[in-house]
C-alpha cells in the first residue's frame, strides 16, 4: 500500500494492547505508607518498546516534524477492539521515537478491520 500524500509510512506488527488492559493497579510504598497506583503491564511495555524501535528505524533521514504531526492509522486487529483504545500506547511510542510531545499529534483512524491474529498490524502514515 502506498503512503498517503505528504507523509511516510511504517507498519507495526501485532495488535496494540487496549488501554483498558494495558495498566494494572499496584501497591507501592512511600516511606512506610503504602499507596496504590497504576503501572503498565509487561505486555504493554514490550509492545510499546518494539513499536518505538520500529518507528525510529523507519523514520526517513532528514525528516523534521511540523508543529502539528498528522498520524493516519489503518488498524488490522486480531480481535475486536475500540479504535481509540488502540491509540494511546501507539501515540506514546511514536512520540518517543520521534522525540516530540504527543500533544502535537493529530491522530485519525482511517479504517479498522478484524483479521487473523497472525496478520494483526497497524499501518501508520506520519506527516
Amino acid at each position: 500500500m502506498a503512503p498517503l500524500e505528504g507523509g511516510w509510512e511504517v507498519t507495526i506488527p501485532g495488535q496494540p494492547p487496549s488501554t483498558n488492559h494495558a495498566y494494572r493497579i499496584v501497591t507501592q510504598r512511600r516511606g512506610s505508607a503504602p499507596y496504590r497506583t497504576l503501572a503498565k503491564t509487561p505486555e504493554a511495555t514490550a509492545y510499546q518498546q518494539a513499536a518505538r524501535l520500529i518507528v525510529r528505524a523507519a523514520r526517513p533521514s532528514g525528516w523534521v516534524p511540523e508543529e502539528q504531526v498528522r498520524l493516519r492509522y489503518r488498524l488490522f486487529l486480531g480481535s475486536r477492539q475500540d479504535a481509540d483504545n488502540s491509540l494511546k500506547l501507539l501515540n506514546d511510542a511514536i512520540a518517543a521515537a520521534l522525540d516530540v510531545n504527543d500533544d502535537r499529534f493529530l491522530p485519525c483512524v482511517l479504517s479498522k478491520e478484524v483479521v487473523k491474529p497472525k496478520d494483526a498490524r497497524v499501518e501508520v502514515t506520519i506527516g
